[in-house]
C-alpha cells in the first residue's frame, strides 16, 4: 500500500439510483482502499436516480417548480447531502471508517453565483481534518458555500468540478469518474450509429466536448485538469474497468479530430442596424447591452457591416423577443436551431479543415446558418431537424474515413 497516498473517486446519480447500484458503487470504494491504489479515499456522489427517481434533481425540482434562485439552490443541494449520508452509512455498514459532509462542510467556496456557481478555491483543513477521524470520506458534489455563507449550486454537471476542485486542492494522486458505460465515444451513440469508443483523450479536447454539448465530463472539470496535471480515469460502473484515460496534455492519435457534439436547442436572432443611425457599432453595443442587463446569455455573435446575429438558449427567447420590441429593434428569427461541432486541438494550423466541414454538412443537406472556430474548434448553427444528418456526417468525414 502507498502509505499516505489519497485519490478522489466521482459516482454520478446513475451509479446511486437502486439499491443495487449502491451496494456496487461501495464494493468499488472498498477495492480502492483494500488494494494498492490508496490508503485514503474521498468519494463525492451526485443525487441519486434520475427524473422520476425520489431524490434526484429533478425531482425535487417538480416539488417546488416556483420558486426563488436562492430557494433553488437551498432544494437543489438537499439530494446530493442524502446520497453523500446514504453512502456514508453503507460504507460503515461494509466496515470501512466513512464520514459524510456537505460540500461547504468539505471547504468548497464559491463565488455565490445562484444556481451556476464557479469554484473559487478550497479550505483544505476541514477534509484534512476529516480524513484523521476516517478513511473514506464522502462528500456532496454539485454544491458549496458562498464567502457569505450561503449554499450555491454549481450548475449541471457540477460533481465532476467539485471532485476535480477537492483532488487539486488535496494533492490526490488521480480521480476516477465511474460512469454507467461502457466506454467514453466520439459521438453521442444514440445520434451518431457509426461512434467509437475512445481509449485516451486530452484534457484540453475533453473540455472542448464538453462546452459544445457533450456530455461526458463537465467542461470546468476537464479545465482544471489540464491546469493542474491531474490524471483522470473513467470507469464502467458495472465492471470497475478503465474505459478512457483523460491526460493533461494533447495525444497523437492518427486523428487530429477527437469527436463531434451537438448543443443544446437555441433560437437565432437578426438584428439590423437602421438606415439614420450614425454608427453600426454603438447600434449592436446596445442591443447586445439590452439584452445582458436582461440577464440572457448569448452565444455565436456575428456581426457584419449593418447586421449582427447572435443566438440565445430557447428558454429565453421571448425574454430577449420583448427586450428588442421594448426598444422598437426589428429583427428576425429562426429556429429552434442547434449548434454541430467538430472538436480537436490537433486541428489547429491545417489546411482544407474548413472546406471539408462544410462540404461534409452540404451533402447531408444541412444549411449553415452561422459558423464560428477557435483553435480546437469548428462549429455551424443548422436547424434542429438537421441535428442528426449533420452530426453523421460530420464524423462519417473526420472520424470514420
Amino acid at each position: 500500500m502507498n502509505t499516505g497516498s489519497l485519490m478522489v473517486a466521482k459516482f454520478g446519480g446513475t451509479c446511486l439510483g437502486t439499491p443495487e447500484d449502491r451496494e456496487r458503487s461501495v464494493e468499488h470504494c472498498r477495492e480502492m482502499l483494500a488494494g494498492e491504489a490508496c490508503d485514503r479515499l474521498v468519494v463525492v456522489v451526485s443525487a441519486m436516480g434520475r427524473k422520476g427517481d425520489p431524490y434526484a434533481t429533478d425531482t425535487l425540482l417538480k416539488l417546488a417548480p416556483s420558486v426563488l434562485p436562492r430557494e433553488r439552490d437551498l432544494l437543489l443541494s438537499c439530494g446530493e447531502v442524502i446520497s453523500a449520508v446514504v453512502m456514508a452509512s453503507l460504507l460503515r455498514g461494509s466496515g470501512v471508517r466513512a464520514e459524510a459532509l456537505s460540500g461547504g462542510d468539505a471547504g468548497i467556496v464559491t463565488d455565490g453565483v445562484e444556481c451556476d456557481s464557479r469554484i473559487e478555491r478550497v479550505r483544505r483543513q476541514p477534509l484534512l481534518q476529516a480524513l484523521k477521524r476516517a478513511e473514506c470520506i464522502v462528500v456532496a458534489g454539485f454544491q458549496g458555500l458562498s464567502t457569505d455563507g450561503r449554499i450555491t449550486t454549481l450548475g449541471r454537471g457540477g460533481s465532476d468540478s467539485s471532485a476535480l476542485a477537492l483532488a487539486c486542492a488535496l494533492d490526490a494522486e488521480s480521480v476516477v469518474l465511474y460512469k454507467k458505460v461502457e466506454s467514453v465515444y466520439t459521438a453521442d451513440p444514440e445520434l451518431v450509429p457509426g461512434a467509437m469508443e475512445i481509449e485516451r483523450i486530452s484534457s484540453e479536447d475533453l473540455r472542448q466536448l464538453g462546452w459544445q454539448g457533450a456530455k461526458i465530463v463537465h467542461p470546468r472539470a476537464a479545465e482544471l485538469a489540464g491546469e493542474k496535471d491531474l490524471p483522470i480515469e473513467v470507469r464502467s460502473h458495472r465492471t470497475g474497468k478503465v474505459v478512457t484515460e483523460i491526460t493533461p496534455y494533447v495525444i497523437s492519435t492518427g486523428r487530429y479530430i477527437s469527436g463531434v457534439a451537438s448543443g443544446p436547442e437555441v433560437v437565432q436572432f437578426r438584428v439590423s442596424s437602421p438606415d439614420g443611425a450614425e454608427s453600426s457599432a454603438e447600434f449592436f453595443a446596445e442591443v447586445f447591452g439590452r439584452v445582458a442587463e436582461a440577464g440572457v446569455s448569448m452565444d455565436m455573435f456575428s456581426v457584419y457591416d449593418h447586421s449582427a446575429m447572435f443566438t440565445v438558449a430557447v428558454s429565453s427567447s421571448e425574454t430577449v423577443a420583448a427586450v428588442l420590441e421594448d426598444a422598437e429593434i426589428s429583427y428576425r428569427t429562426v429556429g429552434p436551431c442547434t449548434k454541430v461541432s467538430i472538436v480537436g486541438a490537433g486541428m489547429h494550423g491545417m489546411e482544407g479543415v474548413m472546406a471539408r466541414f462544410a462540404r461534409a454538412l452540404n451533402r447531408a443537406g444541412a444549411t449553415m446558418l452561422q459558423t464560428v472556430d477557435s483553435h480546437a474548434t469548428i462549429s455551424a448553427l443548422v436547424e434542429l431537424s438537421q441535428r442528426e444528418a449533420a452530426l453523421r456526417a460530420l464524423h462519417e468525414e473526420f472520424l470514420e474515413s
